[in-house]
């Protein structure tokens, strides 16, 4: 399985931090999360799908599940993930 080298784009940046701090994740926790999302590379059943993008789904046992929004290249060697926004919400999918 070829390596994702993951982006963030600056809207999913900013939605990011704002969804972070909401519920008490700091930048950095944030951030940390939503990779660890995109790389586990679970896709979301129901919930936040895109018709255009692939969504990405984990559930955190702090009670928090990240829906991460992604538009995906397929390179040579790798896969270019360039996220495009993030969901926080409480609870189970």
């Amino acid at each position: 399985m070829p390596k994702k080298v993951i982006d963030i784009d600056a809207h999913a940046f900013f939605r990011m931090v704002e969804r972070g701090i909401r519920f008490g994740l700091n930048l950095y926790e944030t951030q940390q999360r939503a990779f660890q999302t995109v790389r586990a590379g679970k896709c979301s059943n129901y919930k936040h799908k895109s018709k255009h993008h692939t969504t990405y789904y984990s559930y955190f046992h702090d009670n928090l599940s990240f829906y991460v929004v992604c538009k995906e290249k397929l390179c040579e060697s790798y896969i270019k993930v360039l996220i495009k926004t993030i969901i926080v919400e409480r609870g189970r999918e």
